[in-house]
């Protein structure tokens, strides 16, 4: 899954850890929502709209599915489908969600805006403080995402960074209140509050993770242990379907020409297949190694599960293909970040 930033719609505070776009705005000025989404020029319109087959003699048929339709914007003049969605989604501008973060983001003033994609995904970070995590400084920032591709609601992420590399480390907050999501059903404005009721429950969740993350840095981990995170954030690749189809299919049970058949495309799949798992072992080579430099630098912390973890998120956040990607924070390598760190959690 690619996850670009839509044109150069980004601003904040400092240069992030994650791309090089966008606008930064002074150290010292303290930016609401609003204020921040105007200056990321993510304030542009979306709309749902009833999808139609048109067909060849002009008769339209009713799908019961919808268009999620942005506006035209300066830099790309037409407007653009961003997703299919049913009957039940329910749209939610970027000027509403400005509105329900204000109050939150003057205490906690934003950090970084930005668009991801032709504007499906829209993010916000609010500046939590700092804190020190396993004896290195950390600043902290609550990632606030609106999918807007009818495969997500609205979610928080806890964003720690570590000072001293730059490195992101997402946390999935499955275990908190927090981590409860918005859905864009037709009740979606009127949950306005929801975000305001729960900002208590922010500040605590806060705190339990810094703790948590403390206490990944008390356990040594054996081999099997290690592998089992690295398994977790890099799983085995999928074999593909017809692969698996002909696995139990001998030359007794069809005719020769179509066992011939199935050798021919057994083969390619198999290539295939070894194609996408060797992606997956260099990945896994890379997060060794990354943890063998850890092990080197941090002796007191070797083999730990935060060392792993921080393995994890080091070869995420800089292997190739990062610059000017979301992917860190959304798709894929958010999610292996979230997966290290909970199974890392787990062994605690």
């Amino acid at each position: 899954m690619t996850a670009s930033l839509f044109g150069e719609r980004f601003a904040g505070r400092r240069e992030p850890a994650w791309h090089r776009l966008g606008q930064v705005f002074p150290q010292k000025e303290r930016v609401t929502a609003s204020e921040g989404m105007k200056k990321a020029d993510i304030l542009f319109g979306i709309d749902k709209h009833p999808q139609i087959v048109k067909m060849e003699d002009g008769t339209e048929l009713e799908t019961g599915s919808y268009a999620v339709v942005r506006e035209p914007t300066s830099d790309d003049p037409e407007h653009k489908v961003l997703a299919t969605v049913g009957k039940e989604w329910t749209c939610l501008q970027a000027t509403e969600l400005g509105k329900m973060l204000d109050p939150i983001s003057e205490e906690f003033p934003i950090e970084t805006v930005g668009a991801i994609g032709n504007g499906e995904k829209i993010f916000l970070s609010m500046d939590a403080g700092a804190s020190t995590i396993a004896g290195e400084d950390h600043e902290l920032y609550w990632l606030v995402a609106d999918h807007r591709d009818g495969t997500g609601a609205m979610s928080i992420a806890f964003t720690p960074v570590r000072v001293v590399c730059q490195n992101t480390l997402i946390t999935g907050l499955r275990s908190s209140k927090v981590s409860v999501n918005l859905r864009h059903n037709r009740s979606i404005q009127t949950d306005a509050s929801f975000y305001l009721d729960i900002f208590n429950q922010m500040a605590r969740t806060q705190e339990n993770v810094v703790s948590a993350m403390d206490t990944m840095t008390k356990t040594r981990l054996k081999a099997k242990e290690v592998d089992k995170i690295l398994t977790s954030a890099y799983p085995t690749a999928s074999r593909p379907t017809r692969l698996k189809l002909s696995a139990n299919i001998s030359a007794d049970d069809v005719p020769s020409s179509v066992w011939n058949r199935i050798l021919n495309d057994k083969k390619e799949q198999k290539e295939e297949w070894e194609k996408r798992q060797g992606r997956v072992d260099r990945i896994v080579d890379n997060a060794k190694e990354r943890l063998d430099v850890f092990n080197q630098e941090f002796p007191k912390l070797s083999n730990t599960p935060w060392a792993v973890y921080n393995a994890v998120v080091e070869t995420e956040d800089y292997r190739r293909g990062h610059t000017a990607s979301g992917t860190t924070l959304f798709g894929g390598r958010a999610e292996a970040k979230a997966r290290a760190f909970n199974t890392a959690l787990e062994l605690v």
